[in-house]
């Protein structure tokens, strides 16, 4: 049978003359045009560097550098003196005893070091096709850290000063473990062996009394236990014993500890190393190498600091002992451990200076004509030269380099030892790790003609101002070899140079307070109104995006007289990103301030390397790509460590403490570290104990007769000269930066402020839900438990359209006949469909009394639905998808609900029934936690806005008061939902009316379905505004569009920003801790508030969640561990099709239904 196709309505935004595409377009052409403008003169004025031209300071005389060793000395509490007679007493007789047994047992030792020299060292497998490379590693010298970090790669071990004996049997170790290095091996190499020195190196010098704490087989016991604690702890690769100076009665002793040490390492899997003389008769080297894993025999030193001047390690000698050691020791279970360092001695008899590879060159350069006067000596293949002082002393020098340590490890690799170790790192010649180290072969003296600088910086001058004078220049070297490889002389052609900086600024008696890292809405102004109290001027080194977040306070600042500095855009290590970076950080940061204050600034202080002096090039270099752009860099000497929150001790880092750690640091009076600039402070964390300690700061130094200035004022220069004012050719460029750093500020704060407050509103919505829907869930099974409408029996007509459902059609009317409900009526309308779906209907169903089948020319679903309930005889209309199956239950269910005449249509319980892969079991959660939860808590109040088509029931004398089904939306069953409420009717929700549906099973696919319900759901909250906020439609107007509007529209395109939000906020927190840690702090109002929101919203959705399951009885629980993955995959799909259906709705265009392929994979729970 067929039917004629009434003429459809114009839907709803449709434009049919394009006049709102043609504005959208000029519209959104202008608006792009305008920020093109805007950004490409923002990102011109950014990428290319502002003139500032460079200034010229005044120069002072160089000065010498110090460097300071800090011992650790352990503290103990002290026993009173009655526990000390007491325990006195308890321990005289167990000494008798104890002397008793020592004899015994160093008896035993000396037998069994004797047993061990006379056995055959036993071999080490290795499966290496290169020697080891073994770096030596000391916190005293920075430059140690740097080579580490430059060198890190080529090592396989490394070998740091980090374990002493202290002579205390309570607490028998000094640790000094460097958590800087251990952090840059964890992060760069994190599976290479790390083994401590275990040394007994006490008050500057080797200290043989240390041997009483391995003297008795009690205290091995308890210094073996302690050191594989700490290596337990500390989960190092093993140890290194370094006992040196033993004399010959305690050699015993060192023996049994080492082998006790062995054994218990062994067990563990790890390893055991011994450093031992290079040179000495009287050493049993075969014993110790049979009770460890590797000897590391220490090729140095053949001419030392306290003896007469000659070579540190010449070549024959360095040979003739290793062929010996050749014949005691296997080679795989020997690590030759070579030098790369110099001793300078004088003929005045004081001791001599060891020098490291740099300040031997250095010394050099300053001291002789030319770098030919350095000598190779032909006997001892070292490199040695003569100087003398004005004075009239004469000096010696010998050192070690590149060239000797080639020479040393050619000959090594003749006996195929197990593995070569430098002493030290950051004393080296740098040219070394061209033949040394993973993947660095000594092959050719040709990779040691260029010598690189080292790892030191040179200094002119004194103050804390610093330009840089000098930049790194690489050295030149001639070597010439014998005819078989091996260096025979060495010529030195030029010195290399590394940084030479010029500081400037010292003027005592004068104080400059520098504040960090602000401006800080809460703390900044308090600083501020302080220093104007106390008319006080300061320096303010920002950090640019605290200052966009805050110009107001920016303005402050210069409008008080305060001098403004870069401290970059968004503070990272300059010295570890790109050049290209540094400058973007710079410039951003300059652009801002012009932007904000009408001036420009010369001032720089580097993020983390703020110290007046720079140990290593790698802090140099932020400074020198600053000056580059016309920067001068501030350093300082006096820091109040304000950045601590707590103490060592976890007490809190006080106010008070801050001050006299400025005073003392003022105390010290030598021209090198004589400091004038204190740095505080006032952003990057909690800055109340700052704050606290500045009046009281300023008041000390007031009252020891200091005098606050700038550091224009120091550096010799006008105000003016720092903070010069924008000139006019850039002011056009300065107020374009403006407007892009206003807008970027008024973006941010957009965001955050909208993520915050919908955020808030969620979590408050599904309060709101949740409660409503568990009301409605009582009341359901209340009408259960009374039977309400099981008399009522009207018939039903069940109206089916179909547009190419061939593949689904015949089940989903077997699901109909397989219904329980005894008055039904099947009317199936083919929308004409091209795959033979009328067809197939007929041959499978023609025959049956109660089901008519129709076909019709195609004009869309809501004019098939139309067709069908005009053809049929029931007074209860039930809409049916072609692609979903009833539940026997589900016709019945629909049907009783009618017995209530305010009933004007009944929402069913929606599923999906293709539940077959990740997608799909997305849209089964989202179909119980969010539609069906939602229309169980709006059924409460009344205000249901989509009975869906999968399943629903429509009064027909209602359907016949408005007309039936609207062609002019896409969401014909909501917008029928809305034409019924508005009538005053009420919309139920019937959970146990379950239709099973087919669901897109890829993104594509959903992302197009959900555009059609997206686009449809506007048209028809467009189409029906009027009831919004309408007292006449109760709450259909005053929660349920309201609803629509906020957390079906709105929120979709806010979800994304607010994930953007939280894991941008999340990165740049991780990256703060992994730079600044302690002393960079988020604050409550960043990090800790979003966290706290968005955990909180996480949690609430996931409780309504979990309820929205527990009011479903046979769903499947296990859906909710798809929950968060769900949320957010979802959120980036919504995202998307919301902001396609705003923009189709703005341009009027014209949207087809979008018709998806059926799978035929729907199945009916049993």
């Amino acid at each position: 049978m067929s039917t004629e196709n009434p003429r459809p309505l114009k839907p709803v935004f449709f434009d049919s003359k394009g006049r709102r595409r043609r504005l959208l377009n000029y519209t959104t052409l202008a608006v792009a045009g305008t920020v093109t403008v805007f950004a490409g003169l923002f990102i011109a004025s950014v990428l290319i560097n502002p003139f500032l031209p460079q200034l010229r300071l005044k120069p002072v005389p160089l000065l010498a550098q110090k460097s300071d060793i800090a011992s650790i000395v352990p503290e103990h509490p002290l026993l009173s003196k009655k526990e000390s007679l007491l325990k006195q007493a308890g321990e005289r007789v167990k000494r008798e005893k104890e002397k008793r047994d020592e004899a015994r047992l160093e008896n035993q030792a000396r037998h069994e070091m004797l047993l061990a020299s006379k056995t055959p060292s036993p071999t080490q497998p290795t499966d290496r096709s290169q020697p080891l490379a073994v770096g030596f590693y000391v916190n005293w010298d920075y430059s140690s850290f740097t080579s580490l970090k430059r060198n890190i790669s080529q090592l396989d071990w490394v070998v740091p000063e980090w374990i002493r004996l202290s002579g205390d049997d309570q607490n028998p170790l000094v640790l000094d473990i460097d958590d800087r290095a251990m952090d840059l091996v964890r992060e760069q190499k994190p599976g290479m062996p790390v083994l401590p020195l275990v040394q007994n190196y006490k008050n500057e010098r080797w200290n043989s009394d240390l041997l009483k704490s391995i003297a008795t087989e009690q205290r091995r016991h308890d210094m073996v236990a302690s050191l594989l604690d700490v290596v337990a702890k500390n989960n190092f690769g093993g140890l290194t014993v370094d006992i040196e100076e033993v004399p010959e009665a305690s050699r015993a002793d060192l023996f049994m500890f080492v082998s006790e040490l062995h054994q218990e390492l062994q067990k563990r899997g790890l390893i055991l190393a011994e450093a031992v003389p290079y040179d000495d008769p009287d050493w049993n080297y075969r014993a110790f190498s049979n009770v460890t894993d590797y000897l590391m025999l220490m090729a140095y030193d053949q001419h030392w600091s306290s003896g007469e001047a000659g070579p540190v390690a010449a070549q024959d000698w360095f040979e003739s002992v290793l062929k010996r050691r050749m014949n005691e020791i296997a080679p795989s279970k020997t690590i030759l451990c070579i030098g790369n360092y110099g001793y300078n001695w004088s003929d005045d008899g004081t001791e001599a200076v060891t020098d490291t590879f740099q300040e031997s060159l250095v010394t050099a350069k300053e001291s002789l004509d030319g770098p030919t006067e350095i000598k190779f000596d032909p006997v001892s293949k070292n490199p040695y030269y003569k100087y003398d002082e004005e004075d009239g002393t004469s000096h010696t020098v010998w050192f070690l380099d590149a060239v000797t340590a080639y020479s040393q490890i050619r000959n090594a690799q003749s006996h195929d030892i197990a593995g070569v170790a430098l002493w030290r790192l950051g004393s080296e010649d740098p040219s070394l790790w061209n033949i040394f180290g993973d993947g660095h072969p000594a092959t050719s003296t040709s990779e040691l003609t260029t010598i690189k600088y080292g790892y030191d910086v040179d200094f002119d001058g004194t103050g804390e101002i610093l330009q840089i004078k000098a930049v790194p220049q690489d050295g030149l070297r001639d070597v010439i070899d014998d005819g078989a490889g091996r260096p025979a002389d060495e010529v030195y052609r030029q010195i290399p140079s590394s940084y030479v900086i010029q500081r400037t600024g010292d003027k005592p008696g004068k104080i400059v307070l520098t504040f960090d890292d602000g401006p800080d809405p809460r703390w900044t102004p308090q600083i501020l109104d302080i220093l104007k109290a106390e008319n006080v001027k300061a320096a303010f080194f920002v950090v640019g995006e605290n200052g966009q977040a805050n110009p107001d306070l920016l303005r402050r600042i210069v409008a008080e007289g305060h001098e403004i500095g870069n401290h970059s855009y968004t503070h990272p290590n300059l010295g570890e990103v790109p050049d290209q970076i540094v400058d973007l950080e710079l410039n951003t940061t300059e652009r801002l301030i012009e932007s904000v204050t009408g001036r420009s600034t010369r001032l720089f202080r580097a993020p983390y390397f703020g110290d007046a002096e720079p140990r290593s090039p790698d802090e140099v270099e932020p400074a020198a790509l600053a000056q580059g752009l016309g920067y001068i860099s501030v350093g300082l000497h006096l820091d109040s460590d304000d950045w601590k929150l707590t103490n060592d001790d976890g007490s809190p880092h006080t106010s008070d403490q801050m001050v006299n750690e400025v005073l003392e640091a003022a105390k010290i009076d030598t021209p090198e570290e004589r400091g004038n600039i204190v740095l505080l402070h006032d952003s990057g964390g909690d800055r109340s104990a700052t704050v606290e300690a500045l009046p009281k700061l300023i008041h000390a130094f007031r009252d020891r007769g200091y005098e606050f200035t700038t550091v224009s004022d120091l550096a010799g220069i006008s105000a003016d000269q720092v903070m010069p004012t924008v000139p006019e050719d850039r002011s056009f460029y300065a107020r374009a930066d403006g407007f892009v750093f206003y807008a970027v500020s008024l973006g941010g704060w957009l965001i955050r402020w909208l993520c915050l407050i919908g955020i808030v509103l969620g979590i408050g919505r599904m309060i709101f839900i949740g409660t409503l829907a568990l009301s409605q869930y009582l009341r359901s099974r209340r009408r259960e438990s009374i039977h309400f409408g099981e008399t009522y029996e009207p018939l039903v007509s069940v109206v089916v359209p179909a547009y190419n459902e061939a593949k689904v059609i015949c089940r989903t009317i077997e699901s109909l006949f397989a219904s329980n409900y005894p008055k039904l009526e099947i009317i199936v309308v083919d929308d004409g469909s091209t795959d033979g779906t009328f067809q197939t209907a007929v041959e499978q169903f023609g025959g049956r009394s109660n089901i008519s089948i129709f076909t019709k020319p195609n004009s869309g679903k809501a004019d098939a639905l139309n067709v069908g309930w005009r053809l049929a005889k029931g007074d209860i209309i039930v809409a049916l998808d072609a692609d979903t199956l009833f539940s026997p239950e589900t016709v019945s269910a629909l049907a009783h609900r009618f017995a209530d005449e305010t009933i004007g249509a009944v929402a069913g319980n929606a599923k999906v029934g293709n539940r077959v892969n990740l997608v799909t079991r997305w849209q089964a959660l989202e179909y119980v936690t969010s539609q069906n939860f939602d229309r169980r808590a709006f059924a409460s109040l009344n205000c249901i806005t989509v009975v869906p088509g999968a399943v629903g029931a429509w009064r027909r004398s209602l359907l016949e008061q408005i007309g039936g089904f609207s062609s002019d939306t896409l969401a014909e069953d909501q917008d029928l939902t809305i034409e019924v409420r508005k009538l005053d009717y009420h919309i139920g929700y019937e959970e146990n009316a379950v239709g099973y549906t087919e669901a897109p099973a890829t993104l594509r696919d959903l992302a197009k379905q959900r555009f059609r319900w997206s686009f449809g759901t506007l048209q028809c909250m467009w189409k029906h505004r009027s009831a919004m906020l309408n007292p006449k439609y109760g709450t259909l107007g005053f929660i349920a569009m309201p609803n629509v509007w906020i957390f079906q529209v709105f929120f979709p395109l806010i979800s994304p920003l607010m994930d953007l939000l939280f894991f941008w906020t999340l990165a740049g927190a991780l990256i703060g801790f992994l730079e600044h840690q302690r002393e960079y702090a988020h604050t409550p109002s960043n990090l800790n508030v979003i966290v706290f929101y968005y955990a909180l919203f996480l949690a609430v959705d996931w409780i309504g969640a979990f309820a929205a399951f527990m009011l479903e009885k046979s769903e499947q629980k296990r859906l909710l561990w798809l929950l968060l993955l769900q949320r957010f995959g979802y959120r980036q799909v919504m995202y998307w099709v919301m902001v396609k259906s705003i923009f189709t709705a703005a341009r009027g265009a014209i949207v087809g239904w979008g018709k998806l392929e059926r799978k035929a994979t729907v199945e009916i729970e049993a």
